[in-house]
Parts: structure tokens; C-alpha cells; sequence
């Protein structure tokens, strides 16, 4: 698993997210990200947790949307 901590993720909408943590659960990996302003200088507001996923031999980021994986990602990763 490549650290990916304090990298900036580039999706296909061509959002941009900074890393700021990054986790592994039951074989997966998570990241906790901050939305990257359009001008790359600074974060939003909006926070997500994103997953590792493989697909057709290519791997992924998708967004975290089931609430028990939310609700245990967000009390198990620790920020300072």
C-alpha cells in the first residue's frame, strides 16, 4: 500500500483533494482528504473520505458514502 499522505488525488471531475490521512481496514484502504481549492492555494470546507477500490484490474477512488464505514472511519483516524 503507497503512503499517499500529504499528496494531492486529482479525480476525474477534476476535483482535487489533499490527503490527510490514510488508513487501512479489513484489507481496504481509506483516505480522509480536503477538497482542494481551483486555484491549488488552499483547502474548502468540504471534507470526505474516500476508498481504494479495484476495478477491471485498475484501481480507483470512490467516495465513502455507507454510514457505519463513515461513522468508524471518523472515530478511528486520528487528527491532531
Amino acid at each position: 500500500m503507497e503512503n499517499l499522505t500529504n499528496q494531492v488525488l486529482e479525480l476525474k471531475s477534476n476535483k482535487k483533494y489533499f490527503v490527510l490521512r490514510q488508513a487501512a481496514y479489513k484489507g481496504t484502504t481509506y483516505y480522509f482528504c480536503a477538497e482542494v481549492t481551483p486555484d491549488g492555494e488552499d483547502f474548502t470546507n468540504a471534507f470526505t473520505f474516500f476508498e481504494r477500490i479495484k476495478e477491471d484490474g485498475k484501481f480507483l477512488i470512490k467516495e465513502v458514502t455507507d454510514p457505519d464505514v463513515l461513522a468508524l472511519l471518523a472515530k478511528n483516524i486520528k487528527l491532531d
